[in-house]
């Protein structure tokens, strides 16, 4: 699962912080793809949601230490799971509720 984790909150990041100029014929395709994705994500259990966390914390770790952080995808990181599921967390981090 850690794996999965690691590359779907990669590649859901990524999409959400394409440069819509250059890529605007993608732009339908990547909505949709990320409404699917969160759709799917809905069914998925806390220990899922837990490993999906702790991905979002490792790729924003990463990022925070590369030479020239990008703010939009250390923004979309930090607030991963807050963003996708909403009421229950505060950034990536599960609260009560």
């Amino acid at each position: 699962m850690k794996s999965i984790a690691d590359t779907l909150v990669f590649a859901v990041a990524h999409i959400g912080c394409r440069d819509d100029e250059n890529d605007e014929k993608y732009l339908d395709d990547d909505v949709r793809a990320l409404e699917q994705i969160a759709f799917l994500l809905g069914a998925t259990s806390p220990a899922e949601q837990d490993e999906l966390a702790a991905a979002a914390e490792r790729a924003l770790a990463e990022e925070q230490s590369s030479l020239q952080p990008n703010a939009r995808l250390l923004h979309d990181y930090a607030h991963w799971m807050e963003e996708l599921f909403g009421g229950g967390w505060e950034r990536n981090q599960r609260v009560d509720g």
